[in-house]
């Protein structure tokens, strides 16, 4: 039997190693007594219960800048990416083999400051004890955001004789299915259906059930009369993120002078807008465009300041009225930095 055995705390490109060899066994730092505990685990002694705390990504999938810290654009961990891994989050292996079975929720409803008991039960239908980590899983279905793919809710490490079963029961309270919602700056619960998901990793899920979340539909972002922050879009195209001083503050700016950049604001309450101003910074004269949907509301230029951290307000009058809800898109031209825009009901 042909054994690697690497030690590191990140990841490693092993394509060719998992195409050729028959077995792998991986740990982190371990300390003094590493040697002893693979000796263990190598020799049939003790069950490998360790589980993969990253993703491990393949060597020809191609992976964003590794300072690219904007997760759910980039695509980065088990919740946003979108390839299938080499090996997926919370993945491991046991001597032992284990069957789920009889995924039950207590309530199939779930209000957003309410708890449910999901219950699993957990079978060794191996030959030899054995441990198995049980991973529960949560992921909102049709929502308004960008929803993680998968999320891990808990995990129970069960350690089971031949033969034996135990049921688990875990709590699962709606916190669980909250996101930060930039609108609100602050975590949000939204209505709508989820999915309760059990499994031995993020890519090997065995059972799934279904869970609605009652409670008021979230409304419109409102952004007349109060000040947005451009780092609080919805969606955006290439656009880097830069600081507003050199010890605080986060603003955007395009990635390449030779390509504008996008920012998306979902559903905004524009009702009532006349005006809009900006807080800007340029070390080039550039411009910004403010739309809704495919209508131009208004083109401001933006001055030369002469430092990126010279900010500067600017501000114009809408081209057009722009009553109702619609998903505002700002577009930067040159080379130019924006911390926040405000639309006003007033001159």
């Amino acid at each position: 039997m042909h054994t690697q055995m690497p030690a590191a705390s990140d990841p490693y490109a092993l394509d060719w190693a998992d195409k050729h060899l028959p077995a792998m066994v991986w740990t982190s730092h371990g300390g003094q007594e590493t040697g002893r505990a693979l000796a263990a685990v190598l020799l049939g002694e003790a069950d490998p219960g360790g589980r993969l705390p990253q993703t491990w990504y393949r060597g020809d999938d191609e992976l964003p800048h590794p300072l690219d810290y904007d997760i759910i654009k980039a695509g980065w961990t088990y919740q946003y990416h979108r390839a299938a891994p080499l090996y997926p989050f919370g993945h491991g292996l046991s001597y032992a083999e284990f069957a789920y079975g009889d995924l039950r929720l207590s309530s199939g409803t779930l209000a957003t400051d309410g708890a449910v008991d999901v219950s699993m039960t957990l079978t060794n239908t191996g030959t030899r004890p054995g441990s198995e980590v049980v991973q529960l899983y949560v992921r909102g279905l049709n929502a308004r955001y960008e929803a993680p793919r998968l999320r891990l809710a808990d995990f129970r490490k069960v350690m089971l004789s031949p033969g034996e079963s135990r049921e688990l029961t875990f709590r699962l309270s709606a916190e669980h299915l909250a996101h930060w919602d930039v609108a609100g700056g602050a975590f949000s619960i939204d209505p709508g259906d989820y999915e309760v998901l059990v499994g031995r990793s993020a890519g090997d899920i065995t059972q799934a059930a279904p869970i609605t979340v009652s409670g008021p539909t979230p409304g419109p972002r409102v952004v007349v009369d109060r000040s947005t922050s451009a780092v609080d879009f919805d969606d955006h195209t290439g656009i880097t993120l830069v600081d507003v001083t050199r010890t605080a503050g986060d603003a955007v700016a395009p990635a390449s002078q030779a390509q504008p950049a996008t920012l998306l604001f979902r559903s905004t309450d524009l009702s009532g807008a006349i005006r809009i101003e900006a807080e800007v910074a340029g070390l080039s004269a550039g411009k910004l465009e403010f739309l809704a949907g495919d209508r131009l509301l208004a083109e401001i230029p933006v001055p030369v300041t002469g430092c990126r951290y010279a900010w500067t307000t600017v501000a114009g009058d809408l081209k057009t009225s722009p009553e109702g809800i619609h998903d505002l898109q700002v577009n930067l031209h040159g080379d130019i930095r924006l911390a926040a825009f405000r639309f006003g009901s007033t001159v």
